[in-house]
C-alpha cells in the first residue's frame, strides 16, 4: 500500500495506491463527499470484514455452510479520558443465512463470540464492538 497526496488545490482529497494496482480516492471525513471513501468508514469496513471472515471461518469449522451474511456495521464516537475524540463502540449487525438448516439463535450467538475472539482487527482496537445478530 502506498499514500499519495500533493499540494494540486483540492487539498482534502488524497490516495490509497492499494498492492494490486488498485486506487482508493479518500477525503476528509468532515466533507462527506460520496465519491470518496473517509478513512473512518474504511476503518469500520475493515473490522467489519474481519468479523466477516472469522465468521465464515468458525462456521466451517462447526460443518455450517453459510449461504449468505450481510452487515449494516454502525458506529459511535467519544471522548477519552484525555478529551480525545475516538471510535468509542461499533455495532454489527449481521444478517446470516446457511444453505442447509439454520441454526439456533444460541449457536449462531456462539459463532459470532468465537469469530470476535479471533479477529485480530478487533482484538487491536480500543473500540468497543458489539455484535447483534439480526434474524
Amino acid at each position: 500500500m502506498h499514500l499519495s497526496w500533493s499540494d494540486h488545490g483540492d487539498q482534502d482529497h488524497y490516495q490509497w495506491h492499494l498492492a494490486d494496482g488498485n486506487e482508493v480516492r479518500v477525503v476528509d471525513g468532515h466533507h462527506g463527499q460520496q465519491e470518496f471513501m473517509e478513512p473512518e468508514e474504511a476503518f469500520i469496513a475493515a473490522l467489519a470484514s474481519c468479523h466477516l471472515l472469522s465468521f465464515l471461518t468458525e462456521a466451517a469449522r462447526e460443518g455450517l455452510a453459510v449461504a449468505s451474511y450481510d452487515d449494516d456495521p454502525q458506529a459511535i464516537l467519544g471522548q477519552n479520558d484525555q478529551a480525545k475524540i475516538y471510535v468509542k463502540q461499533v455495532t454489527l449487525q449481521p444478517l446470516v443465512t446457511f444453505k442447509n438448516a439454520q441454526p439456533d439463535s444460541a449457536t449462531i450467538q456462539a459463532l459470532h463470540q468465537k469469530a470476535h475472539e479471533k479477529c485480530f482487527i478487533a482484538q487491536s482496537v480500543k473500540s468497543e464492538v458489539v455484535i447483534e445478530p439480526r434474524g
